[in-house]
């Protein structure tokens, strides 16, 4: 075979083809369907999902795992469709899909056989924790109404943290929102969240944690597994800080979801059914003020008909019967115009210390500290026009600090817009 210019020197013996990728993909994709060909094969369903009526999904069992599809006319004919966690037998052509190098089975019917192992293993505990009472609604707690520190458990940086953030700047960015990063998948995820929930429930007075939402984003049963742990089950009861959960997609429901106090469809749903609104606060505050108004009204008119028939009773008019009546009346009065008399002193006062700062800042020793004087004549007249004084006459100047006498040598007229007077 002649090598192309551009090809390295590889050492390789001349009848040894150089394959493209896709040429090396078609042999494969040959290879697997002429020697396997068509197969029945049994497996737990998992990450299914369905795109324009075609179904995307794997088998897997205990050690292996292998990617599937199911067009929307073999599926029309299947006696069912995948569903993470059901055992199936499916009858497929092994085949080998070059654009993303990835061997497949292409399903042409899809059977059920029971339940998977995972599926049978969530329904087993649900049933051992039911009646345990881990799902009891009497135990458990409240949600708060104004819940200002919360704390959300999920991982670092991801999608259902992002979403939270913004549910929440967006609802009451007033709450205080603590980040708790614990990992939400794989072997060691399950007692990570576990004792996470446990120290921030033991530290939760000192950080002044009011709520816990407990969140993840959608994913197969298998990425959800580790909240269906006995292990964070029981710390979710262990918890004495009221716990929301929001995992996944609104159709996943995990045994923490059952466990907690709330549980909420999304992570974002988490945020927004449990944080005060703004709009709702303004909302109650309003009506608050209304009721208020409305309750003084009502408690001015009932004290003014009271004054009126205490008025027109015989105690009040007759003397000699009323006089405990009248002392009594006086006594309120006297208490009640006590205090009118005090809050107005005080009011007085507040007005008459204004007043005084005022008048100083404007008056006249103000303005002699400010460098200006006043000079007055001999009869004791302020001197504002130099042509009121003649040569000769003795004048008294006062100033910030002390007094000078002197006698006008001479005078001298300086002329003003009279329109500046």
């Amino acid at each position: 075979m002649a090598q192309r210019p551009n090809e390295p020197q590889l050492g390789l013996a001349q009848e040894e083809p150089i394959l493209e990728v896709s040429a090396l993909s078609q042999l494969i994709r040959r290879a697997l369907e002429g020697s396997v060909g068509r197969v029945l094969v049994r497996g737990e369903v998992s990450n299914s999902r369905c795109v324009s009526g075609h179904w995307y999904f794997s088998l897997k069992d205990s050690e292996s795992r292998i990617d599937c599809v199911l067009f929307r006319s073999d599926a029309a004919r299947s006696k069912c469709a995948p569903k993470d966690g059901s055992a199936v037998v499916v009858a497929a052509q092994v085949t080998h899909y070059p654009p993303q190098g990835r061997t497949q089975l292409q399903c042409s019917t899809i059977e059920p056989i029971g339940a998977g192992s995972l599926d049978a293993k969530y329904r087993a505990l649900c049933e051992e924790l039911r009646g345990l009472g881990y799902f009891d609604p009497a135990r458990k707690v409240p949600i708060p109404a104004i819940p200002m520190g919360v704390a959300i458990v999920t991982s670092a940086n991801s999608a259902a943290e992002a979403d939270c953030l913004q549910a929440a700047a967006q609802t009451f960015p007033a709450a205080r929102i603590i980040l708790v990063d614990v990992r939400v998948q794989g072997r060691d995820a399950a007692p990570g969240i576990a004792a996470a929930l446990a120290a921030i429930d033991a530290a939760a007075s000192g950080l002044r944690i009011d709520l816990v939402l407990l969140v993840r984003g959608g994913g197969s049963l298998e990425d959800l597994w580790a909240f269906n742990e006995r292990v964070v089950a029981d710390a979710i009861l262990a918890m004495r800080t009221p716990i929301v959960t929001g995992i996944g997609h609104e159709s996943d429901t995990t045994i923490a979801d059952l466990v907690a106090d709330l549980r909420a469809p999304t992570p974002s749903r988490a945020v927004t059914e449990t944080l005060a609104s703004r709009a709702a606060l303004s909302e109650e505050l309003d009506s608050l003020a209304h009721r208020l108004i409305r309750a003084w009204e009502h408690h001015a008119v009932r004290a003014h008909s009271r004054i009126e028939v205490a008025s027109r009773s015989r105690a009040l008019l007759d003397p000699a019967t009323g006089i405990e009546v009248r002392l009594s009346l006086l006594a309120q009065f006297a208490m009640r115009l006590g205090r009118g008399a005090a809050r107005a002193l005080e009011v007085v006062a507040a007005r008459v210390t204004s007043v005084e700062r005022t008048l100083e800042a404007i008056g006249p020793l103000a303005v002699l500290e400010r460098g200006y004087s006043i000079t007055l004549d001999r009869s004791g007249n302020t001197l504002r026009n130099a042509a009121d004084a003649t040569t000769g006459d003795r004048l008294r100047t006062i100033l910030a600090r002390g007094e000078i006498a002197s006698v006008v040598e001479g005078t001298t007229q300086q002329h003003s817009n009279p329109d500046s007077r």
